[in-house]
Parts: C-alpha cells; sequence; structure tokens
C-alpha cells in the first residue's frame, strides 16, 4: 500500500475500528502520525501498534470536545513537526441508534452527538489551520472528514438514528465551510462516507471490512487534488448527493 503522504499525519477516534485500521494501514509508511484517542491508557491495540512502529506512531491524549485537550495536541504538534499534511476527523458517536426515532430522541442525545461528530472536528481543523496551511505551501494538505450517507439530505426520508443523520449533514456543511476557508491555501477538504462497516457502530451484518474500507479510503485521499476541494466522496470515489 502506498501512503497518501509522505510526512505528518493527524488521526482522531484511533484506538478502535476505522481508526484503529487506519493506524494500521498508515503506520509504516508516513513520516509521523499521530494517533489520538480521549484514553490512550485503555487503548491496547493502540499502544501495541505503536510500541511496533515506534519511529513513526505517537499515541497521543485527545477529546475533540475539549478546546484545552485540542490547544495541547496543538502545540505538541507545532513544535515537534510544525506542520500536518493530512487530518482525518474519525473521532464519532452514534448518538441513539436505532433507538433514536423521532418519538424518543431528547436534547441531551442530540447535543453530545452534535458535538462530538461536528463541532469537536470543526474546531479541530480551526485550530490546525496554521499547521495545515504551513504544509500547503509546501506541496499541499488534506483534510478528510469521516461522514456517513446517513448524513445525505437529499436521501434521508426519516427512520431512526436521527441524531446521528443530523449530526452528520451538519459534519458535511462543516466540510464545505472548511472549504471555504482553506482552499486558497492549496488545503483540499473533502467528507469521505468509509461504506458500512463490520465495527462496533456498523455491527457484524455490515457489508466491508475496516481493512477493505480503509484500503478504499487511502487510495481515494492518494489521488486527491484541489478540484476535490468540498466534494462529498465514498471510500470507492464515488461521489454523493448532499
Amino acid at each position: 500500500m502506498t501512503s497518501p503522504l509522505a510526512e505528518t499525519v493527524l488521526l482522531t477516534g484511533s484506538n478502535r475500528g476505522i481508526g484503529l485500521e487506519f493506524a494500521r494501514q498508515l503506520a509504516d509508511s508516513v513520516d509521523t502520525l499521530y494517533a489520538t484517542c480521549r484514553r490512550p491508557d485503555e487503548a491496547a491495540d493502540l499502544r501495541d501498534l505503536a510500541d511496533e512502529y515506534a519511529s513513526t506512531v505517537r499515541v497521543l491524549p485527545l477529546d475533540v470536545t475539549d478546546a484545552d485537550s485540542i490547544e495541547m495536541a496543538h502545540k505538541l504538534v507545532a513544535t515537534d513537526s510544525g506542520r500536518v499534511d493530512l487530518l482525518i476527523n474519525n473521532a464519532g458517536v452514534n448518538g441513539g441508534g436505532s433507538s433514536d426515532r423521532f418519538e424518543t430522541t431528547d436534547a441531551e442525545t442530540m447535543m453530545h452527538t452534535y458535538r462530538v461528530n461536528a463541532v469537536g472536528p470543526h474546531l479541530l481543523v480551526q485550530a490546525f489551520a496554521d499547521l495545515l496551511r504551513r504544509a500547503g505551501e509546501e506541496g499541499g494538505a488534506r483534510v478528510v472528514n469521516i461522514t456517513s450517507q446517513l448524513g445525505s439530505i437529499a436521501n434521508t426520508r426519516g427512520g431512526t438514528w436521527q441524531s446521528y443523520k443530523a449530526s452528520k449533514a451538519a459534519l458535511n456543511m462543516c466540510t464545505r465551510l472548511q472549504h471555504g476557508a482553506l482552499q486558497q491555501d492549496d488545503v483540499c477538504v473533502v467528507s469521505m462516507h468509509p461504506g458500512w462497516v463490520q465495527t462496533d457502530m456498523g455491527g457484524s451484518n455490515a457489508r466491508l471490512t475496516p481493512q477493505e474500507s480503509v484500503a478504499g479510503m487511502v487510495d481515494v485521499i492518494d489521488d486527491l487534488s484541489m478540484d476535490d476541494g468540498g466534494r462529498f466522496l465514498t471510500y470507492a470515489g464515488e461521489e454523493r448527493p448532499w
């Protein structure tokens, strides 16, 4: 597998599922991978990966809903690398999942899901914009917001996962806002649907393994150009309606 870049990657939600698989597939092909999650001490698989690839993988604590946590991560990366070539906003929650219906969803569930899935990623890009711009000046940078086709307003007719769907629609809007702010600095920002993946969130009946999903996304990321900025893509490179 070929890495989509040669230098510095910042990855959120890297302790399990799609995030952990991203870490595995990038660990041996980048200069530095900052693999972040809320509680690194509890992320045994990620720590094992960092031990195996000690020269490239650095595990950092990062809670995307905590401004102080974002600031601490920024300071470390700024001091250590001074740039971010690829930021993958992968951390997310499912809200109420299949039990989250129009009749049952509540404010607390919706607000927490928004904070993790949309607000946190947006503020993370804001905080790391200087390091993305620096990489943009030296050959281009990328931001990949891991969204879902469930966040497509055009394709939604109701049903369950209401907080999750609304939060991913909000994340998609954030992608367009980030694109508007960063495109002049050679930073390409996209939303990416990973497919229906066999994770804790996707369930065992999902069509794709994490390995298949991430391999596809890495290939798409590798081919991104500034002409792709602001698009809503799938792991297979197809476009989804907003």
